[in-house]
């Protein structure tokens, strides 16, 4: 056997190198699929083999997704999961579709790839310069490509201030909409001098915008928009406020380097049910006591003050502000609710403020009964305060810049993962403002 022959052998056997890109709808099972044994998700398209696209993907994200198909090294392909994708998959010519558990699709396509019976995908864009610049100046010198803006799409420094008065290069790049650590379709415009942001802008939220997919509360979200306008029992809302914090503390360890404990935690959420509380406060006990998300998440990003109390939700009651909608309904008040306070308002402050919420939720389901929430046009969601014109997001969103400023990028990641924000849930309020049917 030849060493091209073994090499393409064990590379079949081994877990599939996919990278993952959840669409609105996709989030809890495109999470789901980290703990399969036969793939592997990885955090750049340069280490995937297969691009997985699930949900939907509004229009305007259809060439980032290009350039995220054409990153992948050869040979690869695309699997497309979910109806949802069928109105953009057509510029994906080769792509495979499935409607039920990708898994097996995504095993197959990746081992007939490699046997030579399905040809790597072609590039999507055209090899093509993006930002036309040579010839400018009389020697090929000079011109607006020579000391700025992205000539061949790759951005140039620039003469900037810096946080100690002085004017240095800074380097401005867009991050996302597809960068893993950040919800899909957030994207920045980040101005770096070294490794510290000096200003931020957050484009707009692509959910929102014409050609955008249709909407429907995901799962993990379905049972708080229910309650905006109809009674739905306690138990099930802090059922699925605890899944969701969980989920989200999931993320949060792969985003710190500790994807196997990411997984546990993420096995854990799908577990846990009502009366469960200690299993969450003995995970809590071993995150404190570890000190592995408490050394690089204390003293960053803190949000307090009037920032937080205007944001509401975990992030607000992390600074110490008891704000939370449960406290106004009597199906919690018989309950004995009290909503959970930290004081210091930052990233570990954050963490340790959904972990002390999912135990509470728990407890809660465990105690509640039938008893239901009334609707009354606002329900406490995993995030804050949501409303038929207002989601946490929304109003988190206008807060990152000056949040971001002056912070070293480990850290703004760190803040923007701690701030668990979901544009899916801000575009729901948002059509639903516009008028738009929202399921």
């Amino acid at each position: 056997m030849r060493l091209h022959d073994a090499l393409r052998w064990l590379a079949a056997d081994a877990p599939v190198p996919v990278f993952a890109v959840a669409g609105a709808g996709a989030r809890e099972a495109v999470q789901r699929l980290r703990l399969s044994e036969e793939l592997r998700l990885v955090d750049t398209p340069r280490a995937g083999s297969v691009l997985l696209v699930a949900g939907g993907i509004p229009e305007s994200l259809a060439e980032p997704l290009a350039r995220v198909h054409d990153a992948l090294p050869h040979p690869r392909c695309t699997v497309w999961w979910g109806p949802e994708s069928e109105g953009i998959v057509a510029r994906f010519p080769d792509s495979v579709l499935v409607h039920d558990d990708p898994v097996g699709a995504i095993v197959s396509a990746h081992r007939d790839l490699l046997a030579g019976r399905r040809r790597s995908d072609p590039p999507i864009l055209p090899d093509a310069d993006p930002a036309p610049w040579r010839g400018v100046g009389p020697y090929g010198q000079g011109g607006s490509g020579m000391t700025g803006g992205i000539p061949y799409g790759r951005p140039m420094a620039e003469l900037g201030p810096d946080r100690d008065g002085l004017r240095l290069d800074v380097l401005p790049v867009t991050v996302g909409p597809f960068f893993p650590r950040f919800p899909v379709g957030l994207a920045l415009d980040v101005t770096l001098a070294g490794d510290v942001v000096v200003d931020a802008t957050v484009h707009p939220n692509p959910f929102v915008a014409d050609g955008s997919p249709p909407l429907a509360a995901r799962p993990g979200l379905a049972a708080f928009v229910r309650a905006l306008a109809e009674p739905v029992r306690v138990a099930e809302l802090e059922l699925a406020r605890a899944r969701e914090h969980l989920r989200w503390l999931a993320d949060a360890l792969v985003a710190h380097g500790l994807p196997s404990l990411g997984s546990r935690v993420l096995r854990l959420a799908a577990r846990v049910g009502p009366g469960d509380g200690a299993s969450v406060r003995d995970l809590a006990r071993t995150l404190g006591w570890t000190q592995v998300l408490r050394w690089s998440t204390a003293g960053v990003g803190r949000v307090a003050g009037e920032d937080a109390r205007g944001i509401g939700g975990p992030v607000a009651r992390a600074a110490g502000a008891a704000e939370d909608a449960r406290a106004e309904d009597p199906a919690y008040r018989a309950l004995g609710f009290a909503p959970v306070l930290h004081r210091g308002g930052d990233a570990a402050d954050r963490w340790r403020q959904r972990l002390a919420e999912a135990a509470q939720s728990l407890d809660l389901a465990a105690r509640a009964g039938d008893r239901r929430a009334e609707p009354r046009g606002r329900v406490e969601s995993p995030r804050g305060l949501l409303t038929p014109e207002s989601a946490a997001t929304t109003r988190l969103l206008p807060l990152l810049p000056p949040l971001l400023a002056g912070q070293e990028w480990g850290d703004a990641v760190a803040t923007l993962v701690s701030l668990d924000l979901d544009l899916e849930e801000a575009a729901l309020v948002a059509r639903q403002v516009a008028g738009a049917v929202v399921g």
